[in-house]
């Protein structure tokens, strides 16, 4: 990277001072699990369909010109596929990645918007449990001030000893963050955003009730209630499952919307019109308090 280059980037970094800030989480449905016409017959299989698909989740993610975008089921095996992404966003996001444990396809990624931030430091929350979950932590510098944002996708809770690993890998997470923030003297000092995939209904899930003593949901604080659904399963369930949650004394939400924009949040009657995930996406604006 040349000197002038390098000079003009900072420039536009420092000059560009905003009391806004968008966040998004998607659930991109990786190609190896997207199943076609048998549970054997996958997306992954076919260079031309997920091609298609994916281009026009790159085609949205850019007309939402969002600030930081959380992928989860960011897909690793085919190296075509992050080509694809970076083909079409290199030039706007810096991108971070982290792949699960155990060989699996699958992980996930942030998009940064350069312009905007500066990245400190990015952190791997590995929890090498019998699901294979990761998280992905970055430390950023928005407008002088630290944001901490975490993207994390769940175990799905199938049988009741899913359920309770997913207790246990929240509470890790939430561990690994607060580990974190005081290795970096930040505890309590900074603003944390929370995203992700977290792979079961609000309503009567024990995970919830951990993250609601530290965060505050995004969606619920702007409508009042959280998205009756964001998820249609393979077994045609309609679920609740995709959030941003946030922790600040300097940032409100002022709006937090479905993408697609203006469809139903009760219920997945869009099945026809949404093809592009089995997940719809959520993004969250942020303003400065008043006093700041």
């Amino acid at each position: 990277m040349s000197s002038v280059y390098t000079r003009r980037k900072l420039s536009n970094f420092t000059n560009n001072k905003n009391d806004t800030l968008s966040v998004c989480t998607f659930n991109v449905l990786a190609p190896c699990y997207k199943r076609l016409s048998s549970e054997y017959d996958r997306e992954s299989s076919y260079d031309a369909l997920w091609e298609k698909r994916h281009l026009s989740i790159i085609n949205l993610l850019q007309s939402l010109d969002i600030h930081l975008i959380c992928l989860q089921e960011f897909w690793f095996k085919n190296p075509s596929f992050i080509k694809l992404y970076k083909s079409n966003l290199l030039s706007k996001y810096s991108f971070y990645t982290l792949r699960r444990t155990g060989l699996l396809d699958d992980g996930l990624a942030i998009l940064v918007d350069s312009n905007h931030f500066k990245v400190l430091d990015k952190y791997e929350l590995i929890l090498n449990d019998i699901g294979d979950r990761i998280g992905l932590l970055l430390n950023l510098e928005f407008n002088g001030k630290n944001l901490l944002l975490i993207n994390i996708h769940l175990t799905f809770p199938h049988h009741r000893f899913e359920s309770r690993l997913r207790l246990k890998q929240m509470k890790t997470f939430l561990e690994l963050i607060h580990n974190y923030q005081i290795s970096k003297n930040l505890l309590n000092k900074c603003t944390i955003i929370l995203c992700g995939d977290f792979n079961s209904s609000y309503h009567k899930d024990d995970v919830y009730q951990l993250i609601d003593k530290q965060f505050q949901s995004s969606y619920k604080f702007i409508h009042g209630n959280e998205p009756n659904v964001t998820h249609l399963t393979h077994r045609n369930e309609q679920l609740g499952v995709d959030f941003i949650f946030y922790k600040s004394d300097i940032l409100l939400p002022v709006s937090s919307e479905l993408i697609p924009r203006g469809c139903n949040s009760l219920t997945w009657s869009d099945q026809g019109e949404w093809n592009l995930s089995d997940h719809r996406a959520i993004l969250t604006m942020f303003k400065y308090k008043n006093n700041q």
